[in-house]
């Protein structure tokens, strides 16, 4: 086994208040991080120093090997400040986590020379390609949607590999972004715009096996990583539980625009001269606002409770469990929409303006719902299916799922 770093002990409580400590830098950041369409390096170097990205990572390469749920102990602080900030965290973050899930060789390669490594994710583009070689796979073309690419030494690349007789078989994969031919500069969002979210080329590249685990293989209860690192972290399901670092993000997004409502509220007066904060429809909006996200935060935590007992039983979850984990995500990603939306308006014009603390709360929000595993009409249909016995959409979460 081997030993390259000497794990410190460091209580979730440190790393939250690493995070809480930063809030004014991130939001001073935010604007000039948004024009340019990338976190400055200070943040990335910050969030080194403070620990951030070992969070999961296995303690043989000095990690923490910190539970799931510690992830929105630290996006809830780091999102009051910048949103795109806390999307690079929580994306390379979460890469760490499945890369503890992998067998032994695949985690040797990122960390044994280098335990500060970190990985970002991509998914392929219109055109890519993949095909089974002996030992692996050959990718090509366009790798898209790579958060935090800028600061990664890995790419953990999505892999749909045809079948002959069933549908693609779902790989998640390292390259080393010295394979890369070529970065493409084509984030231009409306939210979420600093996280440099760009493309990459690999042309012809070979992806050995060792370096990927199957969608299969991480459905819950034991993986590859699980026998090297038996901590019950490395056997939380990824499709039901992973989704968490985006509603975390959101959760940030939502308690950022809360924070500086309630202190723009507290001096701004009318055009009659009557303090804001005295008129019964700005209470109104901004306490159901805050009963809004603290309800968010409330559903995530329980099912980071729950999740927690299930994989330290070595027991997979239950279909049930997995449809009401993603159910909650995205609902909890819902509530902090309608927060951020109901308290928008109580900016008055002062809001509409693109640097706007405000309006930027508005777009992030919007952006870090997006992502395909928040959407709330697909996890209200897979919940309801579910429960009702009927055909469940995707098999991919639900590989024990009714067919027809």
């Amino acid at each position: 086994m081997p030993n390259v770093g000497h794990s410190v002990e460091v209580s979730r409580e440190e790393l939250a208040e690493r995070a809480r400590a930063m809030v004014p830098a991130l939001r001073e950041r935010a604007p000039e991080a948004e024009k340019n369409r990338r976190v400055p390096d200070i943040t990335h170097k910050e969030f080194i120093e403070a620990g951030f990205y070992k969070m999961f990572q296995p303690r043989r390469y000095g990690g923490y090997e910190m539970s799931w749920d510690c992830i929105l102990d630290v996006a809830a602080e780091l999102g009051r400040g910048c949103g795109s900030s806390c999307w690079v965290f929580t994306n390379l973050t979460g890469q760490t986590w499945i890369n503890g899930m992998k067998n032994e060789q695949a985690q040797d390669d990122v960390w044994a020379s280098n335990p500060d490594a970190v990985i970002a994710s991509s998914f392929p583009g219109k055109g890519a390609t993949v095909k089974g070689v002996d030992g692996g796979w050959v990718a090509d073309g366009m790798w898209g949607f790579s958060s935090g690419i800028d600061f990664a030494d890995w790419s953990n690349v999505q892999l749909f590999v045809p079948q002959e007789n069933g549908p693609p078989q779902h790989q998640f994969a390292l390259v080393p972004k010295t394979d890369f031919v070529e970065m493409v500069d084509d984030w231009n969002p409306s939210g979420l715009a600093a996280t440099g979210s760009r493309s990459f080329v690999l042309k012809e590249v070979f992806i050995p096996e060792h370096r990927a685990i199957s969608a299969g293989q991480v459905q819950g209860g034991p993986t590859p990583g699980s026998e090297i690192n038996p901590n019950p972290l490395y056997k939380i399901p990824l499709f039901a539980m992973g989704t968490k670092q985006f509603a975390s993000t959101a959760v940030g997004i939502a308690l950022g625009a809360l924070d500086a409502m309630w202190t723009d509220l507290s001096t701004r007066k009318s055009v009659a001269g009557v303090k804001l904060s005295e008129q019964g429809t700005v209470q109104s909006r901004v306490a159901e606002s805050s009963a809004e996200i603290e309800a968010a935060r409330a559903l995530l935590l329980e099912d980071f409770r729950e999740s927690n007992l299930v994989a330290a039983s070595d027991a997979p979850p239950s279909q049930e469990q997995r449809a009401r984990w993603r159910r909650n995500n995205s609902f909890a990603g819902k509530l902090c929409v309608q927060a951020v939306e109901r308290l928008f308006p109580l900016a008055g014009g002062r809001g509409l303006g693109f640097d706007s603390p405000y309006q930027r709360a508005v777009r992030d929000v919007h952006a870090a719902t997006s992502q395909n595993s928040m959407a709330w009409d697909v996890a209200a249909i897979t919940y309801a299916q579910q429960r009702f016995g009927a055909v469940i959409s995707d098999p991919r979460y639900f590989p024990d799922a009714k067919k027809d």
